[in-house]
C-alpha cells in the first residue's frame, strides 16, 4: 500500500475524523465541521524521509556511518484542532497544547552505538531523557544530576520496579499537568488561570481521564465516573508525586 493509501486507511478507522483525498491532499474534519488540510504534514513526512536518506548516504560515503548515533525525535504531535474546545480552555491553542496522545506522543528512533539490531520498545519513555542519554552515549554518567533516565539502560533491562509512565506540563491553552501510564491518561488543570500568563498553580482540578484499554482514541472522558474513583485516586497520587519531584512544590487536586 502506498503512503496515500495507508493514510486514508488509518483515517478511515479513526471515528473522530472524516477524510477526503484530492490530488494527494488529505482533509481532517472535526465534529464542529472545521476542516484542516493535511498536505503540509504529508510534505513534511516525505521531506524527512528524503533528507534522512541523504544524511545516511553521506555518512556512509565518508566512512562515518558505523561510528555515528542518529536520533530522530519531535517536540510535539498535533491534534489537528480536535481538542481544547471544552469549557476548561483558558488561554490560546493552535494544534498541540494538550495532554492527549495526538499531541503528547512523538516519534523516537535511535540508531547506533548500543542501539543496533532493530527493536521496538513498548515501554513508555519521555524525551526529557534524551540529554542524559546522549551524554551516556558519549561516556558521561551524570547520575541523578539531570532529569530523565539513561535510555541505554533499557536495552538489556526488564526492571519490574521501573515506573512505566510519563509526566507532562501543558501551557498556553491552560495551566495543566498530566500523567500517562500504560492503561490510563489523567490530566488536571488550574481553574481560571490563563495558560499564557501563569506557569503553575498550588491548586488543580480534574480535567480528563481516559481508559486506554477500552478507549484508545481518548474519546470518552470518565473522570467523573464513580466506577473509576479508585483509579483516579491512584493516578492523582502519581501526578502529585511527579509535580513535587519536577517542580518542588506540593499541590492539591480537587474534583
Amino acid at each position: 500500500m502506498n503512503v496515500k493509501g495507508r493514510i486514508q486507511d488509518i483515517l478511515a478507522n479513526r471515528p473522530i475524523f472524516e477524510s477526503e483525498a484530492d490530488n494527494f491532499q488529505i482533509i481532517f474534519s472535526n465534529k464542529a465541521g472545521q476542516k484542516y488540510p493535511f498536505f503540509k504534514e504529508i510534505n513534511s513526512f516525505t521531506n524527512n524521509d528524503r533528507m534522512t536518506n541523504i544524511l545516511i548516504d553521506k555518512l556512509k560515503e565518508k566512512g562515518l556511518y558505523e561510528d555515528t548515533v542518529i536520533i530522530f525525535a519531535s517536540d510535539h504531535g498535533s491534534h489537528f484542532k480536535t481538542r481544547n474546545r471544552d469549557a476548561h480552555l483558558c488561554g490560546g491553542d493552535d494544534y498541540k497544547r494538550t495532554g492527549h496522545d495526538a499531541a503528547l506522543r512523538v516519534p523516537l528512533i535511535i540508531r547506533g552505538g548500543a542501539f543496533t539490531g532493530g527493536r521496538v520498545e513498548r515501554r513508555l519513555v519521555s524525551t526529557e531523557s534524551l540529554p542524559k542519554t546522549i551524554l551516556a552515549i558519549a561516556g558521561v554518567d551524570v547520575g541523578d544530576k539531570m532529569i530523565g533516565e539513561n535510555l541505554c539502560a533499557l536495552i538489556d533491562s526488564n526492571d519490574p520496579d521501573r515506573p512505566n509512565e510519563v509526566y507532562a506540563q501543558i501551557s498556553e491553552s491552560r495551566v495543566g499537568r498530566c500523567v500517562r501510564t500504560e492503561d490510563y491518561l489523567y490530566a488536571v488543570y488550574a481553574p481560571h488561570l490563563n495558560g499564557g500568563e501563569y506557569a503553575s498553580s498550588p491548586v488543580y482540578a480534574d480535567d480528563y481521564l481516559y481508559d486506554m484499554t477500552k478507549d484508545p482514541y481518548q474519546l470518552n472522558n470518565v473522570v467523573s465516573d464513580p466506577a473509576y474513583a479508585a483509579v483516579k485516586a491512584a493516578l492523582r497520587e502519581k501526578l502529585t508525586g511527579w509535580i513535587e519531584r519536577a517542580e518542588h512544590m506540593t499541590v492539591r487536586i480537587e474534583d
